[in-house]
């Protein structure tokens, strides 16, 4: 069993039923193509709970779910997995998150849809009662499909303590533009960093000016070539691992949890990198958007036994 590191996070952001079509050829747009559909749970910050706490976290999970079987499934899979359920509201009326993915026969994302309007209800009101959550955690994590309002709010108000986040798309990453200098990780490509800047440049760029607006550590992913960390006392790259693909969507989310327990399990920052990557590749090596066999012991064994015992924490 893992060891459960002395860190209680709060995560707040969307839990989703995930919907994933995988086609066994060659996709055919405009045709009915042959496949395998699954339901699972996911959202980025159910995903993020679930792999922290895989890696021997303490997590609590703050999202808002409707009535109906996407809540019974999330349900069933934080509590599997550890994650404690406690700070999660239920609506009465709307529908639970959805995700819709289409994958071609090699895992790589064709389309996707979401529906998240259920996050919005998610505001500064809601958040507030459960106050008891934020005052007990040690870290705070947020992503960027809760409404603008809410992140600012979570930042004002509780900001004395670490606070990660993760940009999720070019077209929501803006909403932490405001709350830059609050953040102790940010986690962003480089279009959600342009999208954040106003500006483009070359990754690096990117990721010095984040740092320069206040953001500590800029985890910058660079997809299938790796990804770059940046904080004040330098720069470290870490190219993708490779691997079994066989499904795209989570791979990023297991990325980020990797890296922020990793600073909790690894003395040197290219250690820590290269502990996000492996989860990261763990992650793509299976059908669901969080590996059901991840722990810091799986990591361990599998790419990081060249490490020395001194270079872990404990």
């Amino acid at each position: 069993m893992t060891k459960t590191l002395p860190l209680r996070t709060l995560i707040i952001g969307g839990a989703n039923l995930d919907i994933t079509g995988s086609c066994f050829a060659r996709f055919v747009p405009g045709d009915s193509n042959p496949g395998l559909v699954k339901n699972s749970a996911g959202g980025v910050g159910r995903n993020i709970a679930e792999n922290l706490q895989r890696l021997g976290m303490n997590c609590s999970l703050l999202t808002v779910l409707g009535d109906d079987i996407g809540q019974a499934l999330i349900l069933r899979s934080c509590t599997d997995a550890g994650v404690d359920t406690g700070p999660i509201i239920m609506h009465p009326t709307l529908t639970t998150g959805t995700y819709m993915a289409i994958n071609n026969q090699l895992g790589a994302l064709l389309a996707a849809i979401a529906d998240m309007a259920i996050i919005d209800t998610l505001t500064p009101d809601q958040l507030a009662l459960k106050a008891a959550y934020f005052t007990q955690a040690d870290q705070i994590i947020i992503e960027a499909n809760l409404p603008e309002n809410s992140i600012q709010w979570i930042c004002e108000q509780h900001g004395s303590k670490p606070i990660c986040a993760d940009g999720v798309s070019a077209a929501k990453a803006p909403r932490l533009r405001s709350v830059l200098a609050h953040l102790d990780v940010l986690k962003v490509n480089s279009e959600e960093a342009a999208a954040i800047l106003q500006e483009t440049g070359d990754d690096l760029a990117l990721a010095k000016k984040l740092h320069a607006k206040g953001v500590k550590n800029v985890l910058l992913s660079q997809g299938p070539q790796g990804v770059i960390l940046h904080n004040q006392d330098g720069t470290w790259y870490k190219s993708a691992i490779k691997g079994d693909n066989e499904n795209d969507t989570g791979a990023g989310d297991s990325l980020f949890a990797g890296f922020v327990a990793a600073r909790h399990l690894l003395k040197r920052p290219a250690d820590q990198l290269e502990f996000a990557v492996a989860c990261a590749t763990f992650t793509l090596s299976s059908t669901a958007s969080v590996n059901p066999k991840l722990g810091v012991h799986e990591i361990r064994q599998l790419f990081l036994s060249h490490l020395s015992k001194g270079a872990w924490c404990s």
